[in-house]
């Protein structure tokens, strides 16, 4: 894993939190919906150890499925070149160690220079909160609380305190999906707004780090999310005004509570419409792959894009697919490098990994360090010799 670039160390603690007013729509008994989050920050290391991309549990889980995946390479994609004929169903991740993040466990909070902007990160369908970690890294270390969320049941796996893991149940459409994750987001948000009240929301009253709470900005909220973490983004931008600013990450843009395939267009249009009416003058952007524009990815995206009357951008960045703004950029690339599969490339395209990265940290931090903190920094402003791998729509 790319090591982030801030001036800031950075720590992790994870919180279970049990929303006791809602039943989890996923059990057939009446049981409290339950999620795993995790809090990043600036900190002072003090020797702690680091913690691990994903716990032990639940990495047992993705390890196969992550081996099933790999056997199976997706369908061809303009912008990515078919796979290899070498490539087989006996893909093995034996022996392989998954990356150990740059956050220190329960590291104390560094207060010299807080209270910090608050981030939320909402991942993509079947995926979980450890796939955002270079990006949410990154935004930690230049002075950012982040606080990513594992949608239960939704996510393909999350271990809950005493390594009892949850399994991601058959993806649901998405006006099925949407209306948990806005419950579950909105959730968080006013867990960790007790949290800045003095309160410990974790379910076991585990210690967290000292300050923790005292350190976060509630004041100053944003969020981001890939695929359907991008549609939930929007959405919550639309329900939630403690919200400041959002980015999709290569997402589309749903309604929250029609089926878009089962009614006419012109009621999904009005929907999407009401959508962007409600994240109204608040700032958004968009990054999508493969450096084609809105109107490329059709009228769950165009509609949206086109009717948003606030700040904007739409940054496209070629030689990306859909999974590159995810973990799985660093990740496959470096079982590509090592031999344990011959191309990274049917899942994150053709453009260097490192250079995707660096663009997508570049582009993100710019956003919330305009709207949380006030920072011009230009990158914002069009295209940029120091990364022409960004495309800007409409043409700057």
């Amino acid at each position: 894993m790319t090591a982030p670039t801030g001036p800031h160390d950075i720590g992790t603690v994870s919180l279970h939190l049990i929303d006791h007013a809602r039943q989890d729509p996923f059990l057939p008994a009446p049981h409290p919906r339950e999620l795993m989050v995790s809090v990043w920050y600036p900190a002072r290391k003090a020797g702690r150890r680091l913690a691990p991309w994903m716990p032990a549990a639940a990495l047992a889980y993705y390890r196969q499925e992550l081996e099933t995946v790999l056997g199976s390479p997706p369908g061809p994609s303009p912008d990515v070149p078919p796979p290899p004929a070498v490539m087989t169903s006996e893909v093995s991740l034996d022996g392989v160690d998954f990356p150990i993040t740059h956050a220190a466990e329960g590291a104390p909070v560094d207060r010299s220079a807080g209270p910090y902007p608050v981030v939320f990160f909402s991942p993509g369908a079947d995926q979980n909160r450890e796939q955002g970690t270079a990006l949410v890294e990154e935004l930690a270390s230049h002075g950012y609380v982040v606080v990513t969320i594992s949608h239960t049941y939704q996510a393909g796996e999350v271990e809950f305190p005493g390594g009892r893991v949850v399994r991601g149940r058959p993806e649901q459409a998405p006006h099925v999906a949407l209306p948990i994750r806005i419950a579950d987001t909105r959730f968080v948000i006013d867990s960790l707004s007790m949290l800045k009240a003095g309160q410990n929301p974790d379910a076991e009253h585990r210690p967290l780090p000292g300050g923790l709470g005292a350190c976060m900005d509630m004041a100053r909220i944003g969020m981001f999310g890939h695929s359907l973490g991008g549609a939930t983004t929007a959405q919550i931008m639309a329900q939630d005004p403690r919200v400041r600013a959002g980015v999709n990450l290569d997402g589309s843009f749903f309604p929250d509570d029609i089926d878009t395939i089962q009614v006419p267009p012109e009621e999904t249009e009005k929907a999407l419409i009401l959508l962007a009416d409600r994240i109204g003058d608040r700032p958004f952007m968009i990054m999508a792959s493969g450096g084609f524009g809105p109107d490329y990815f059709g009228a769950l995206t165009s509609i949206v894009w086109h009717h948003l009357r606030g700040w904007r951008r739409f940054v496209s960045l070629v030689g990306t697919t859909h999974f590159s703004y995810t973990d799985d950029e660093p990740l496959l690339s470096q079982l590509a490098r090592a031999g344990i599969i011959p191309t990274a490339a049917p899942w994150v395209g053709t453009i260097d990994p490192d250079r995707a990265v660096a663009a997508q940290r570049a582009y993100i931090r710019a956003f919330f360090d305009l709207w949380l903190r006030n920072r011009e920094t230009h990158l914002l402003d069009g295209p940029s010799a120091q990364y022409p791998e960004a495309t800007f729509y409409p043409p700057a």
